[in-house]
């Protein structure tokens, strides 16, 4: 699905995925795709010149439900909306003849579904629609804007490989595995090997919602201090639990906050698994 989209429009999905699970959403909607614009994207701030970017994420902050906030493993689908914003992308790509799909092309698709609040939140913050077309028109000469190179998760032999991946004795959907896998594989992130310890976590009082920002304790009208309140996690790739044992569930590698279990990182991160023969593909 996302082999014409741009590095940069990859990790604007990636980042919606995030801000969704933040949230606590069932699924990716159009706010969160533009939230994701906001995080990877902010050029795109000269096209919304009524407000600013701390302005455009409070005014969706203060509109969104705050559930429990959804592990990293969970899927999460794109939502109605957001899968047509994705539509409107590939068909603004298409009219501009750009061979890719970009940021830009994002945004455009967000302004043109009318009836979602991302959109109207653009159209108030002062997006012109047409303007930006006319903008973007300018780019048709060029392969891909200086600043969006194009991704390629492709495998250096050619096609990704057919069949499942296994992982832990588990067959795993091998799209996934490499969109995940490579999209991990774009920052510079030192992974470090380390025990999976439980860690110290501050829970909002009004909505529940988890925070690892320890330092939040101070406020205590608003947070509650919970020690080694979070007690698992999984691997970002391929949903492996990781909690404090003396198996392989107890040790992985991270690179912070992100964890991945020792099998996807060893085959997947640290070494480029996707331009080898893939013999163990079932």
């Amino acid at each position: 699905m996302f082999e014409r989209y741009t590095e940069k429009a990859r990790r604007v999905i990636f980042f919606a995925r995030y801000e969704a699970s933040h949230y606590g959403s069932s699924q990716i909607d159009t706010e969160h795709l533009f939230l994701g614009l906001l995080r990877e994207a902010s050029n795109i701030l000269a096209w919304t010149p009524g407000l600013t970017a701390d302005e455009l994420r409070k005014r969706i902050d203060d509109r969104s439900l705050h559930l429990t906030p959804i592990p990293p493993n969970v899927d999460l689908p794109l939502s109605p909306g957001a899968q047509q914003v994705l539509k409107y992308a590939a068909d603004n790509a298409n009219e501009l003849a750009h061979k890719y799909i970009g940021s830009e092309h994002i945004f455009l698709g967000i302004l043109q579904v009318r009836d979602c609040f991302a959109s109207q939140l653009l159209h108030e913050a002062g997006a012109d629609e047409t303007k930006i077309r006319e903008q973007l028109a300018t780019q048709v000469s060029e392969t891909i804007s200086p600043f969006e190179r194009q991704a390629n998760y492709r495998t250096i032999r050619g096609t990704a490989p057919a069949g499942p991946i296994e992982i832990h004795g588990i067959r795993r959907k091998t799209e996934h595995v490499r969109d995940m896998a490579s999209m991990l594989r774009m920052y510079d992130w030192y992974w470090r090997r380390e025990k999976w310890k439980p860690q110290d976590i501050v829970v909002s009082h009004k909505t529940g919602q988890v925070s690892f920002e320890v330092g939040l304790k101070d406020d205590a009208e608003n947070f509650v201090f919970v020690s080694n309140g979070w007690k698992r996690d999984h691997c970002l790739v391929c949903r492996w639990e990781l909690f404090e044992a003396d198996d392989e569930h107890g040790i992985g590698y991270t690179n912070g906050r992100i964890w991945l279990c020792l099998e996807c990182c060893e085959r997947f991160i640290l070494r480029d698994y996707f331009a080898s023969s893939h013999s163990d593909i079932t």
